[in-house]
């Protein structure tokens, strides 16, 4: 087997004891590779050993899988007297399937001689395969009888379309005490393979314990009425909350509810079997007033594979589909006698949020990352 060293750099770290040595570390990121191999990690103490130290060390699965992705390791470190480095080898098990990055933590406990101040680092295995064909899962006619295509994003390339799109940032709660900070970085959204992948990670960053990523069409693709086919996989486990969704044109105007909200696909990672889709209204300066409908998977789950979901929107009439089956409506007899929203142009907004009202806090259970992977959105007129 080929044989990698690495060397992590020394990650400056205040003691409070002066006499004990202590562990410095920083995450790594690797290629994965396309078959088994012996990677060396090195580690390193911040002085030389004053006496003979150890740690116990065992690698902990994340979204990496433990005989899948990587063989399990539990063994000791030592150093010598008077050392400062010391390295475990341990086998990472490459394969040539498209997917996302991997991770696993290097986790360190027992210290003798030294201590631990940050007990484990992530190490990233990245993927190296190319992607080939379609993923599996539902896929949407180009065309339909009597409409016509006024805009699509297929999300080729590698940046996503500025014409098209805005990051909306920060980590206010949104209205929904929601955890993560909404950023602009590939580390949170990207284009792969024709996808736009919008990724929520285990991370600090400006006093928000997750990081997402937040899109919108805002001031530049506005639609009234029309067939909308939105082809997506996504994220799931408890705390994780994916949507694809509409808001009203005006809404720096008449503010929310007033301006009407579509949402055309909200999951609640807990219950990865259903999605829900809903129309929310109200007076301004109220509180919403919405109608919602559930479409529940009869077999597996909204991660496993692609699914369009689709509105097609009429003047007084929402209606509601999975994979071309019709399951929610709202029109204006459920609004009466409140004023129906929707009758009006709405932009696009796609996010994956962590955390909030609704779906609740992550909690042991749930693997981080999680991406939400779309395809394309079109609308038909």
């Amino acid at each position: 087997m080929k044989v990698f060293s690495i060397i992590p750099l020394a990650l400056a770290v205040a003691c409070a004891s002066a006499d004990l040595p202590f562990l410095v570390a920083e995450d790594l990121r690797i290629a994965e590779g396309n078959s088994p191999r012996e990677l060396v990690v090195g580690f390193e103490l911040s002085q030389p050993a004053p006496r003979a130290a150890s740690a116990r060390v065992e690698l902990i699965g994340q979204t990496a899988t433990a005989g899948e992705d990587y063989s399990p390791y539990t063994g000791i470190v030592n150093w010598e007297k008077g050392q400062k480095q010391a390295e475990i080898r341990i086998e990472i098990l490459g394969d040539t399937a498209h997917e996302p990055d991997e991770s696993l933590w290097v986790s360190f406990s027992e210290p003798k001689g030294t201590l631990l101040p940050n007990p484990f680092f992530t190490l990233t295995l990245e993927n190296d395969d190319s992607y080939s064909g379609a993923d599996s899962g539902f896929v949407s006619p180009t065309s339909y009888p009597g409409y016509s295509l006024v805009w699509a994003d297929e999300f080729e390339g590698s940046v996503l379309n500025s014409e098209s799109w805005n990051y909306e940032t920060g980590n206010s709660g949104w209205g929904n005490n929601e955890l993560q900070f909404y950023r602009s970085g590939p580390s949170n959204v990207r284009l792969e393979n024709g996808r736009m992948i919008i990724t929520a990670r285990q991370e600090s960053f400006s006093g928000a314990d997750y990081t997402s990523a937040r899109l919108t069409t805002q001031g530049k693709r506005e639609f009234q009425y029309g067939r909308i086919d939105i082809r997506a996989k996504l994220p799931k486990g408890q705390g994780i909350w994916p949507a694809l969704w509409m808001l009203g044109a005006n809404i720096s105007q008449v503010g929310w509810p007033a301006c009407g909200e579509t949402d055309i696909m909200e999951l609640i990672g807990h219950q990865p079997n259903k999605v829900h889709a809903t129309a929310h209204w109200g007076a301004q300066g109220s509180g919403s007033t919405y109608r919602t409908g559930t479409f529940t998977k009869p077999q597996g789950d909204f991660s496993q594979s692609y699914h369009v979901f689709s509105m097609i929107w009429v003047e007084g009439s929402l209606q509601f589909l999975v994979d071309d089956q019709l399951y929610h409506t709202v029109n204006n007899s459920h609004v009466s006698p409140a004023t129906y929203r929707h009758n009006a142009p709405f932009f696009f907004i796609a996010n994956v949020a962590v955390g909030g009202n609704w779906p609740g806090s992550p909690d042991a259970s749930t693997v981080f990352p999680q991406s939400m992977f779309v395809d394309y959105i079109r609308v038909f007129q």
